[in-house]
């Protein structure tokens, strides 16, 4: 009995990952994101100066909460939602026009988890239904217009984490994204249109996060 006790003991200080059940945490992160439909509906009616028009791919500021749940050693499940946001400011002779695209990211994940005694590694990614907004607030209008659907989303990422104390770690994660909100509509039903094609919000981005996770039993 007292040999299996050290042999856990021992376990235990290589893997730091057998001490903890569950862990939570957030942070933020910055995405180089292209919504390529939404960035050709600008170029075409906004943008007529060629040497003016708006890149492919842009920069977006996310904020995310996390929930980890160890199922062995290599294996935890968990979930995460995320706030993605992204926006334009064109100027024209009539004054500013501000496009803002947002969307809620709720996604249930899986990794592969790799440890030692001060670290682990996370592998993986997940699956959900993302939500997603585009607002256009234009100069010659009185109230903003607001366009909104919903589909399927998901991400691949790699994340490590360092410990800060006894059951803090820090977090850092590089992931790829990618989401099929389709079609979005205003609140009459309208579909977002550049007048010759319909405008979807689909988007692939790629990018890093920092943030902090709290584990325990």
């Amino acid at each position: 009995m007292l040999a299996t006790q050290a042999i856990r003991s021992d376990d235990i200080e290589d893997n730091v990952i057998l001490q903890y059940r569950h862990g939570i945490g957030g942070g933020m992160g910055i995405s180089a994101i292209s919504v390529n439909e939404v960035v050709s509906y600008l170029n075409l009616l906004y943008i007529p100066d060629v040497y003016s028009r708006i890149s492919e791919f842009n920069s977006a500021i996310e904020f995310y909460g996390s929930y980890d749940l160890f199922l062995s050693s290599n294996l935890a499940a968990g979930f995460e939602y995320s706030y993605l946001l992204g926006s334009h400011n064109i100027s024209t002779g009539f004054g500013s026009n501000d496009f803002t695209y947002t969307y809620h990211l709720p996604l249930v994940l899986g990794h592969y988890v790799l440890s030692g005694s001060e670290y682990f590694f996370k592998f993986g990614g997940g699956l959900g239904y993302i939500f997603a907004r585009f607002k256009e607030d234009l100069a010659d209008l009185p109230e903003a217009i607001v366009y909104s659907g919903g589909g399927i989303g998901g991400k691949a990422q790699a994340v490590g984490h360092t410990p800060f104390g006894d059951d803090l770690f820090g977090y850092i994660g590089v992931e790829m994204r990618f989401a099929f909100p389709g079609l979005v509509t205003d609140d009459e039903g309208r579909t977002l249109t550049d007048g010759r094609d319909n405008v979807s919000l689909n988007f692939f981005s790629f990018g890093v996060k920092f943030g902090l996770m709290y584990y325990f039993n």
